[in-house]
């Protein structure tokens, strides 16, 4: 059976193709996070062409609040989980300059993130760095852990809209072909 714990060989066998698509179709990094308590954390990752690179390490972990992976792991949750996961780290100053900061634009964001169907984090983690992320789920539709493509603002932060439908498509691929191996 698949579970989303760190490690889990199956799920990260299982998903790395559509990583391995992921980067052939946006040429940037992608990876596969998955939630710990109140943090993301990064458990395969497949390289971008590019020499410059951004984004997380194999296990590096990162508060909900200001990651695209943190923010779609919270996509099911409402807002009083959302409340108890990130009251601790709101406000950290750590992040980067357009991080929410306070629980209302948290809110808000996660709002409208929700109704794209994927969650963006453009120079929140750090000045320079955009990342895309959509839930990767199970068949019966439970957050497994999340597909995330990240790279530079300044090769993706203008395309966030389209690397965001092809994160969905391969997280739909990817949730199909985890149907198929739980039942086999």
């Amino acid at each position: 059976m698949l579970t989303a714990h760190a490690g889990d060989d199956e799920l990260v066998d299982a998903v790395r193709p559509y990583l391995q698509f992921l980067v052939a179709r946006t040429g940037e990094a992608a990876l596969l996070s998955v939630q710990i308590g109140n943090e993301g954390l990064v458990v395969a990752r497949e390289e971008s062409r590019y020499s410059l690179q951004a984004g997380g390490r194999v296990g590096r972990r990162s508060p909900l609040h200001y990651t695209a992976v943190g923010r779609a792991l919270m996509f099911d949750y409402d807002n009083a989980h959302v409340k108890t996961l990130v009251s601790d780290d709101l406000g950290i100053s750590s992040c980067g300059p357009n991080a929410p900061r306070d629980l209302v634009t948290l809110f808000a964001r996660l709002e409208r993130e929700r109704e794209q169907g994927y969650a963006v984090a453009s120079e929140e983690v750090e000045i320079g760095l955009t990342a895309v992320a959509v839930p990767l789920r199970d068949a019966s539709g439970r957050i497994l852990g999340v597909l995330n493509v990240s790279g530079p603002s300044s090769r993706i932060s203008d395309k966030t809209d389209s690397i965001g439908k092809i994160v969905m498509e391969a997280s739909r691929q990817a949730t199909r072909a985890l149907g198929t191996r739980r039942g086999s």
